[in-house]
């Protein structure tokens, strides 16, 4: 079962979905809403690709093209729990190990 935030709508799990399945893994806006299945205009499927985007679901690799996350994939799995996340998902792996554990979570 799909965990999802407060702050998604089904129209995200609808883009996560699309970009899974779509066989270059790089979608635009424009081509989401182009789907029978999203009943939406581009600039609202941008909108939510945004969001998608700060919460780590999704990234934007050029402008306004985004592709699937490892996160994102795990959400769809049911594996991750987007309602924990209240902001940016960022690893910081890495700053974590030199910054010290008090870093950790910010």
């Amino acid at each position: 079962m799909r965990k999802s935030g407060k702050w998604m709508v089904l129209l995200d799990e609808r883009i996560l979905e699309l970009l899974e399945e779509d066989e270059d893994g790089f979608m635009r806006p424009s081509e989401i809403a182009d789907d029978s299945r999203i009943p939406y205009s581009p600039q609202y499927v941008g909108q939510r690709c945004q969001k998608l985007a700060e919460h780590g679901l999704i990234q934007e690799v050029s402008t306004a093209v985004y592709r699937i996350t490892d996160e994102g994939r795990a959400y769809l799995e049911g594996t991750y729990d987007a309602s924990e996340k209240n902001g940016v998902t960022v690893d910081t792996s890495d700053a974590n190990s030199e910054q010290g554990s008090d870093q950790a979570g910010q």
